[in-house]
């Protein structure tokens, strides 16, 4: 019983097979359906891979620059701290400066 089962199982899986390789639907194949289908979705296009490549590097270079900014901005100011001058300094200052002259 079990040889025939498998004798009818493995008849099917063949018919099936030649019916998905040889069948016409609309002038294409089952088989060419899935294959296209298949290179569609799994298999992206070129394009496709080079679109994610700029991405990719698009995302590295932004990130790199995000790196730098942070860095040169934090030692800076930790070099040189920045100077308050108010409005009454600076009109002393001009004042010192027009003695001067």
């Amino acid at each position: 019983m079990g040889f025939l089962k498998f004798l009818v199982w493995t008849g099917c899986a063949v018919g099936l097979g030649v019916f998905l390789a040889t069948a016409d639907i609309d002038g294409r194949s089952p088989l060419e359906y899935v294959q296209r289908q298949w290179k569609r979705h799994v298999q992206p296009s070129q394009v496709d891979r080079q679109v994610d490549r700029v991405k990719d590097g698009l995302r590295e270079a932004i990130d790199e620059a995000k790196v730098t900014v942070d860095r040169t901005t934090k030692q800076q100011a930790k070099a040189t701290p920045r100077e308050r001058i108010t409005n009454e300094d600076r009109a002393a200052i001009d004042r010192i400066i027009a003695q001067k002259k």
